[in-house]
């Protein structure tokens, strides 16, 4: 699935690729057109960062979550966000973050 920029169009291809996968039972290959940033969500746990996620040479970015936390008015979610840097510059990993932040903020 390659990258886009609307978020309706994303989804729509994102619900068609993941059906079809489990249709067929057969894996997407996403290595030669896209990049895949992994996600976990652990939501009983407090985490203040997660380091050494190494699993291969070139592990995709990989972004992981606890609970939130709530301090007086305003809620915290912690993100850890860990790339090869052969993959990705530090400024695309900071935009990709501010990204996230308009998106978070945009709900609230």
């Amino acid at each position: 699935m390659l990258y886009v920029d609307n978020l309706e169009i994303y989804n729509k291809q994102y619900l068609e690729f993941t059906s079809q996968v489990a249709k067929t039972c057969q894996d997407r290959d996403l290595s030669n057109d896209s990049m895949v940033i992994g996600t976990s969500a652990i939501i009983d746990t407090e985490i203040d960062g997660v380091v050494g996620m190494n699993s291969g040479i070139f592990n995709n970015p990989f972004i992981i979550w606890g609970k939130y936390q709530k301090k007086w008015f305003r809620y915290y979610l912690k993100l850890s966000f860990q790339f090869h840097h052969t993959q990705m510059d530090g400024a695309h990993a900071g935009k990709f973050l501010a990204n996230l932040q308009k998106e978070i903020d945009n709900i609230i």
